[in-house]
């Protein structure tokens, strides 16, 4: 009976992290396109997207998955 209890969270939050992070990955993909391409209009910067895209993502990763363990634990 506890074995069963604890398989069934253990996988509950291994697909629940799966599928967050996947998610998260969409999600911060497509803000950050959107975003750098509103800041990059106003800061003309060589290599302002690339930069921009690799920060955003990296601060909405961090974000999403903080936010994707306290959702799943």
């Amino acid at each position: 009976m506890y074995i069963c209890m604890y398989v069934c969270m253990y996988v509950f939050m291994y697909v629940c992290m799966y599928v967050c992070i996947y998610v998260c990955m969409y999600v911060c993909l497509y803000v950050c396109m959107y975003v750098c391409m509103y800041v990059c209009m106003y800061v003309c910067m060589y290599g302002c997207m690339y930069v921009c895209v690799i920060v955003c993502l990296f601060v909405c990763m961090y974000v999403c998955i903080r936010y994707c363990v306290y959702v799943c634990m």
